[in-house]
């Protein structure tokens, strides 16, 4: 059976951003894999509440809405494909309100080493912010990184090259121990796994189930000996900075 691509569309149209996500499907596709297109315009997603961190003691949103559909397809998906149009130096309102509905994922990384690739685009300027939050929203949930592919108002109609999702094809076709963390991913870790251990609910009894409590990263990996003495040490540093 091939693999399953889900590419979501952060902009409001079927534009720019989205004919890049067309053409990445049909490189996809000439790799016999198969791209779903997600418009996020398309499904009814509430803006988070902040209610009392339910999401976090439960494990679960409390918001019936199509959250619910995104996050199972993402989960069924063997990789994903994140993309934008630049909104102020960042995301658009749509992205960001569906990172926001995701922040279960950020406590319970349930889709710990899905590979991911960004896509930005831009008439102006702010690419680097934009890619700055896709790359940081992306370790939260212990995504494995297969770079970006950016467009400016220069270059919007340049054709996307292979090239420009090898790296994600090869993170698709690679095994999960292969994947070399880097130090900010690794710290984000230690900090999750330091806050599951001071928990005494959903959180503690997720990563026990994932046996990630005693781990230096959520799945064996390339982990040099300077990288597992410097996660072993941020634990230290951390659970001791949080009692």
């Amino acid at each position: 059976m091939s693999k399953k691509v889900l590419l979501i569309n952060g902009s409001f149209r079927k534009k720019n951003t989205y004919n890049i996500l067309v053409q990445i499907g049909q490189i996809l596709k000439n790799h016999d894999i198969e791209p779903e297109i997600l418009n996020l315009f398309d499904y009814e997603i509430n803006d988070c509440t902040g209610c009392d961190e339910i999401c976090i003691r439960q494990g679960a949103c409390k918001i019936n809405d199509g959250m619910g559909e995104i996050m199972h397809k993402i989960m069924e998906s063997d990789g994903l494909v994140l993309s934008s149009p630049v909104y102020l130096y960042g995301v658009s309102s749509r992205f960001k309100t569906f990172a926001d509905r995701l922040n279960v994922w950020f406590h319970k990384p349930e889709p710990a080493g899905k590979p991911v690739l960004f896509v930005a685009t831009t008439t102006v300027t702010g690419i680097k912010d934009t890619i700055r939050f896709f790359d940081q929203f992306a370790t939260g949930f212990g995504a494995r990184k297969g770079g970006c592919i950016t467009r400016i108002y220069k270059t919007l109609n340049v054709p996307v090259q292979e090239k420009e999702v090898s790296g994600f094809l090869s993170l698709l076709q690679k095994d999960m121990k292969y994947y070399k963390p880097s130090m900010n991913e690794i710290v984000i870790f230690e900090v999750l796994k330091v806050l599951a251990l001071k928990s005494d609910g959903a959180d503690r009894n997720f990563w026990e189930e994932k046996k990630w409590l005693d781990k230096l990263y959520y799945y064996d990996c390339k982990m040099g000996i300077g990288k597992k003495l410097f996660s072993g040490m941020m634990f230290k540093i951390l659970s001791n900075a949080m009692k």
